[in-house]
């Protein structure tokens, strides 16, 4: 379980006296939730002071709000971590408080990259010396799509088919 100092590095997340585009961090605090799923959950208030409003707010931390990243945890499992929507509430005095939660969930980065180099390997003969590498990615995630698109439909078809042979 990445605990929530490791999710506020990860996650870039200011210092207090940090200055935040034109905000200043006056307060930044991260808590572990407990979650009844299998993943992790995080509470982050902040508050920051400077001009623009609670637009310029919403816009100076969209980067940051926005990001998806992977960490490991103190036993080397992969997690994707991610914020929700902020909530934004003007304090006067140019002081804003930002309350937005986060997440973590465990994800199997090693067979994604097994996955990716297993195309990569079969598809060595086909891509060209000089390829770009967004192109090479672009092209493994449209098949990649493919086969998770076929591999749901296929699911379907049996769902419809067990469903008809085993009425309720």
């Amino acid at each position: 379980m990445p605990f929530a100092n490791k999710f506020r590095a990860m996650m870039g997340l200011p210092l207090p006296g940090d200055r935040v585009g034109d905000f200043v961090a006056r307060i930044v605090e991260v808590d572990d939730v407990r979650s009844g799923w299998d993943g992790y959950a995080y509470t982050v208030r902040m508050v920051l002071e400077g001009p623009g409003g609670k637009a310029g707010v919403r816009r100076t931390l969209s980067p940051t709000l926005a990001q998806r990243t992977t960490t490991f945890s103190a036993y080397g499992n992969s997690y994707q971590l991610w914020f929700g929507k902020p909530e934004i509430e003007s304090l006067g005095d140019r002081r804003y408080a930002v309350s937005v939660d986060g997440a973590g969930a465990r994800i199997d980065l090693k067979g994604d990259l097994r996955r990716f180099l297993d195309y990569l390997e079969t598809e060595s003969s086909v891509i060209q010396v000089g390829s770009s590498t967004a192109g090479v990615i672009d092209t493994y995630l449209e098949e990649y799509r493919g086969d998770v698109g076929r591999l749901v439909e296929r699911y379907r078809r049996r769902l419809r088919k067990s469903e008809r042979q085993n009425p309720e």
